[in-house]
């Protein structure tokens, strides 16, 4: 979710990365996560505007529903929960990541690296994006990121934001690689036997990176980024899916899920890829069909950004 840059905005991220972080150091772990999501949800009452570019492109992806501006407030929590979860990344460790989050189907991913190949993780940007990986890295895993698409555009206040989130980022136990570079470290992190995190739907800083296939996802044209796909057949890395959502069932405020994804890998590359694609597309229309309060890209499921021109 992408808001304008404007004063207000502006003065907004003075006081989120101001003494926000140390309102939110004064809670119990999990907490401070339940707290960001409900800064979304009062920020949604007064983004008017955004809220109801929100509704529109849900409309157009659910034509049938009549709970969408209930969904449309679940994404801005979801988008608040991504955009200030960075602020805990120092204070999450081995003993409290149950707090934070609940990861189901580790099982999957433990058979899948014992297989000598590494694995890549495809996911869409659902939840907080980096907790699992900052999860994944304190429980001991080689985690891997790969990133890219820095927002455009910033003004200084904007700026100084984004350096504030990159340095609660650091604080991760992983490794990110820069999408728009050579993907050969990447490569060389599955040949040792890493967990690569790539995701499948889109780029946060709008920037496109990297080869993207169209194919239908909720009955729109979507252009869909084959990364993940790339890199397993690349490499020989099985290949998993992960989803994260808000789960008021689960023992954290979020629950992930891995599963593994049945690549075909007896066809040529370009059908191989193209197969990959027809299998991401699947992939995420289920998933944004199950859990659409937990997807960040609303805003830009359109014609002319995400979706193809008609």
């Amino acid at each position: 979710m992408v808001f304008p840059e404007s004063p207000l905005r502006d003065l907004y991220r003075l006081l989120a990365w101001g003494p926000w972080p140390r309102v939110l150091y004064a809670l119990p772990p999990g907490a401070d996560l339940q707290a960001c999501r409900l800064l979304g949800r009062t920020v949604a009452l007064a983004a008017s505007g955004s809220r109801a570019r929100v509704e529109a492109n849900l409309r157009r992806a659910f034509p049938g529903r009549t709970d969408l501006d209930i969904v449309a407030r679940a994404a801005f929590a979801t988008h608040f929960a991504h955009q200030y979860l960075p602020i805990a990344f120092p204070r999450i460790t081995r003993e409290n990541a149950a707090a934070y989050l609940f990861i189901d189907g580790l099982s999957h991913l433990d058979a899948a690296l014992a297989r000598g190949h590494g694995a890549v993780l495809m996911l869409p940007h659902m939840g907080p994006v980096q907790l699992p990986l900052c999860v994944l890295g304190v429980l001991g895993y080689p985690t891997h990121q790969v990133g890219g698409g820095e927002v455009k555009g910033l003004s200084p206040r904007g700026e100084w934001a984004a350096s504030r989130r990159r340095a609660f980022e650091r604080a991760m136990p992983v490794t990110v690689h820069d999408g728009k570079s050579y993907l050969r470290p990447v490569l060389r992190a599955l040949q040792a036997g890493g967990v690569v995190l790539a995701t499948c739907d889109g780029t946060g800083g709008g920037e496109e990176l990297g080869r993207r296939e169209v194919r239908p996802v909720c009955g729109h044209p979507m252009k869909i980024p084959v990364g993940p796909v790339w890199l397993a057949l690349q490499s020989g890395a099985p290949l998993l899916s992960l989803v994260t959502v808000r789960d008021r069932a689960a023992p954290a405020p979020y629950r992930s899920a891995i599963q593994p994804v049945d690549l075909p890998r007896d066809l040529r590359p370009r059908e191989a890829l193209a197969r990959g694609a027809d299998l991401a597309a699947a992939f995420l229309t289920d998933t944004l069909t199950r859990h659409p309060g937990d997807w960040h890209f609303w805003d830009q499921y359109e014609p002319g950004r995400f979706l193809e021109e008609a």
